[in-house]
């Protein structure tokens, strides 16, 4: 005879279970994508078992240990997977129709780095399928130094879902602007292992009619007044109103833009300070008279 013999349910646990099986590929979708790995803690409830209904870990080697069964492999399966091979485990020799729901309690196995010029910089551990905009917004968004670009890092010690290596280095560089659009050719998932680098912004020029010309790194929220401030602010000769931005364009040409910046300085029209980007050249022309 079966120990523990699990033959019927209060027909309010059954209307629960029908209810479930309705609604449970809706509501469960995360947790059914997302693989168990090792170092992961998962939540066992096995309906009427208080003695099973535990958290357990999954061990490095990819098992956890569970009570009556012994060591069930959970690495590399989804919760789903894991609670029918339990189910299975249970049914074999012990319980009647078990009733097995498997959820992680604490995500461990899968993570990201995140480095750079973030706000939150550090470890994130992945909960399921994630894209890289997805990450940045757990890293707290880009920090005011951040540049335009973040670099997806996966090497050797990256592995996805499978567990398998990674494969030879490899860098790609991401648009940020498109990355936090959503562009799925830039907003791209990422695997355990990964690391997401935020380099600083570039550097802006200015030259011409400024007391110190010469290079400045970028803040992302730098517009010309401020760039033109920190190069030491107009000399005597500077013609304000016949200010240029050189900017590079995606198809490799320049483009130029006019701004008068007397209408920014003397009249009061701060939106006509555009932002400059990374490695635009601000010209600030000498004066006629």
């Amino acid at each position: 005879m079966k120990r523990g013999m699990v033959t019927t349910m209060p027909r309010s646990l059954s209307l629960l279970l029908a209810l479930l099986l309705v609604v449970g590929p809706v509501a469960l979708a995360p947790a059914e994508e997302y693989v168990i790995g090792s170092r992961d803690v998962l939540k066992v409830t096995v309906w009427g078992q208080d003695d099973l209904s535990k958290e357990y870990p999954v061990d490095p080697d990819g098992y956890a240990a569970i009570p009556l069964v012994g060591r069930v492999k959970a690495a590399g399966l989804t919760p789903t997977a894991f609670a029918a091979a339990l189910r299975t485990a249970l049914e074999k020799d012990y319980l009647v129709n078990p009733q097995v729901l498997v959820s992680v309690k604490e995500f461990q196995s899968q993570k990201v780095h995140v480095n750079g010029e973030a706000d939150k910089p550090g470890v994130y551990y992945l909960q399921g399928p994630t894209t890289v905009r997805d990450v940045l917004s757990r890293a707290g968004g880009l920090s005011k130094t951040a540049g335009t670009q973040v670099l997806l890092v996966r090497g050797d010690s990256g592995k996805g879902a499978t567990g398998q290596p990674g494969g030879a280095p490899t860098t790609r560089r991401l648009d940020v602007a498109r990355v936090m659009a959503g562009d799925p050719t830039e907003n791209v998932a990422v695997m355990d292992g990964d690391s997401i680098v935020i380099p600083k912004g570039n550097t802006f020029f200015v030259f011409g009619e400024v007391k110190k010309p010469g290079a400045y790194p970028l803040d992302k929220e730098t517009n010309i007044l401020e760039g033109i401030t920190l190069a030491g602010g107009f000399t005597d000769k500077a013609s304000p109103g016949r200010v240029r931005v050189i900017r590079s364009t995606a198809a490799g040409g320049q483009e130029v833009i006019s701004v008068d910046m007397n209408d920014v300085i003397k009249r009061g029209q701060r939106d006509r300070a555009i932002s400059l980007r990374e490695n635009d050249v601000v010209v600030v022309p000498e004066s006629f008279f």
